[in-house]
């Protein structure tokens, strides 16, 4: 259900001033940007600021960042450009997908505003960022920690430039509590925040609780209200939730009217820092989900599954936000329950629907899921359960990081044979070993047959999967291969096909094509053997496998 904020030409003339103030925009100004445009940061931070100033902008694809972070810092680096950023995400794609070999042609010394804003900002994610690409010239103090949302038209809050970021390190269990109490030391339990900085021209940001509508003390944490020129008109032919949400007053003072944010967070020297959300709004990569249109797609993706029995909630895992959803099963259903069945069919209709890949499915026993007095389920009570693991849980699945490798002590030597037919063997081997990582699962549980989406893969999972294939067989696939019932077996057939029906080398590939297997039974020799053979044999149309010995403490992909 989602709603239409009315947006006037008024509140984008005030926001656009705001950031222009707030970013220190000039003439000299250059603006770098992939974020989609139906996105408010990449409409209006991107593309109407260049336009309010007449400054230049170089645009990009989301799907061209995606499929190579490294374009996004090559655009910077090519073009000077001076203001930049996007989703926290956005910057640990970049830590995590660019070489240090790549970072060696990156000049970033122009880059001054790297804005961050959509989702909450990670400490940990600036350290490793600056850690990364300070050697590329970048700057700590260009990271610009920011606040907004489509409701005040973009920017609320934004820090002052050329400063640090600034950070505040609190006792985890006093925030829990709604309680700011400073913290020192990285002792379990504590809390760094990253300030999202001050308001800007007019506007005012209060924090109040969001029962009382009383003004909230520094100490304490509340519901972020924003009043200003840049607040919008409401939400479209929803006259009753917008006199809630933009109509609000203080208690105590009168003061207002208020926009209600729906974010929890509290004020301190004048600079905001946001906790976490009072409504059960989830974000992931920038993007807005609402748990009940998730729930909704999880009751109708099988027949064993009713509604009004799911909870959908997000939890913070290595820093980033993943998608967990937990089920009460019926009594009825209990009996002849294919968890793996059940838990497939969740993964592929949430990935179809919302573009979510689902970290994590939980089957509760009847009657156990945590419900308030009137029969609603309480999707907090749930993130707690499953993060104390107290839930009665009847089936799971959790997606994991593993990067274990099949070892291949059955394949005999003559099956080793460039005669032989194992490659399509070799190569069925190969490609669960390497993408098995990407799809969070060990390759001893990726059955070839078993499509991807049921495991529930995102977009950017696609991505990730067809550029691995793409770079290792020099062949083009459409990003809907990925996203539809493909699976090894069919992927394998696909790119034999591929390599065979060329009459060249794919000018991608540049040397012979080297699948890395650990073979831990095999005597070096005998690899080495089995290597020359191989390059006798090898002509330009085949696939050519070249096997090559590793110790279990080297062997990688």
């Amino acid at each position: 259900t989602p709603k239409g904020v009315m947006v006037s030409h008024g509140n984008l003339l005030h926001n656009e001033q705001m950031i222009q103030q707030a970013m220190q925009h000039t003439e000299k100004t250059i603006v770098v940007g992939w974020l989609p445009l139906f996105h408010d940061m990449g409409l209006i931070g991107n593309v109407l600021q260049p336009m309010y100033l007449g400054i230049p902008c170089i645009l990009m694809s989301p799907l061209a960042f995606l499929q190579r972070p490294l374009r996004w810092l090559q655009a910077i680096s090519r073009y000077k450009a001076t203001t930049s950023g996007g989703p926290n995400f956005a910057y640990e794609l970049c830590v995590s997908k660019i070489t240090y070999e790549q970072r060696e042609a990156l000049d970033l010394s122009s880059w001054d505003v790297a804005f961050n804003g959509s989702e909450p900002v990670r400490a940990e994610m600036l350290d490793r960022f600056a850690t990364a690409f300070e050697p590329c010239g970048f700057r700590r103090e260009a990271f610009y920690p920011c606040y907004g949302m489509a409701e005040t038209t973009l920017l609320v809050s934004g820090k002052l430039k050329a400063a640090l970021p600034v950070l505040k390190t609190v006792q985890g269990n006093a925030l829990e509590q709604h309680r700011v109490v400073s913290a020192s030391g990285e002792n379990d339990g504590v809390r760094t925040l990253v300030g999202c900085g001050q308001t800007l021209l007019e506007q005012q940001i209060v924090i109040a609780h969001p029962d009382t509508l009383i003004r909230c003390q520094p100490t304490e944490v509340g519901e972020i209200w924003v009043w200003g020129n840049s607040v919008a008109q409401g939400y479209w032919n929803r006259p009753e939730e917008t006199q809630t949400t933009f109509r609000a007053y203080l208690v105590d003072t009168g003061e207002g009217p208020f926009l209600r944010t729906g974010d929890l967070g509290f004020l301190q020297e004048g600079e905001l820092f946001v906790t976490g959300r009072l409504k059960d709004l989830i974000i992931i990569r920038g993007r807005n989900h609402y748990p009940q249109d998730i729930e909704l797609t999880v009751e109708q993706s099988h027949p064993v599954l009713q509604l009004n029995r799911t909870a959908a909630f997000s939890v913070e895992v290595n820093g980033q936000e993943r998608l967990v959803v937990a089920y009460e099963l019926e009594r009825t259903s209990r009996r002849n329950l294919d968890v793996d069945e059940v838990v497939g069919a969740i993964r592929k209709a949430v990935s179809q629907q919302h573009d979510l890949e689902v970290y994590g499915v939980l089957l509760l026993k009847p009657g156990s899921i945590p419900k308030t007095s009137s029969g609603k389920i309480q999707r907090h009570a749930c993130k707690a359960g499953f993060l104390a693991e107290s839930l009665s849980v009847v089936g799971s699945s959790i997606l994991s990081h593993t990067h274990d490798l099949i070892e291949g002590n059955t394949l005999t030597q003559e099956a080793l044979s460039p005669t032989a037919p194992t490659q399509r063997q070799l190569l069925e081997l190969a490609l669960r070993n390497q993408l098995a990582p990407l799809l969070g699962i060990s390759p001893s549980q990726l059955n070839p047959q078993q499509p991807f989406n049921t495991l529930g893969i995102d977009s950017l999972k696609a991505v990730e999967i067809k550029n691995q294939i793409e770079a290792n067989f020099g062949l083009v696939l459409p990003i809907e291969t990925f996203l539809d019932d493909i699976n090894i077996t069919q992927l394998v057939t696909q790119i034999l096909s591929g390599a065979t029906s060329s009459s060249h080398t794919p000018s991608c590939i540049s040397a012979p094509l080297q699948i890395a297997i650990e073979f831990p039974s095999l005597k070096q020799q005998r690899v080495s053997q089995s290597i020359a053979q191989s390059q006798k044999s090898a002509t330009p149309n085949n696939l050519q496998f070249s096997l090559f010995y590793f110790s279990s403490e080297e062997a990688e992909f």
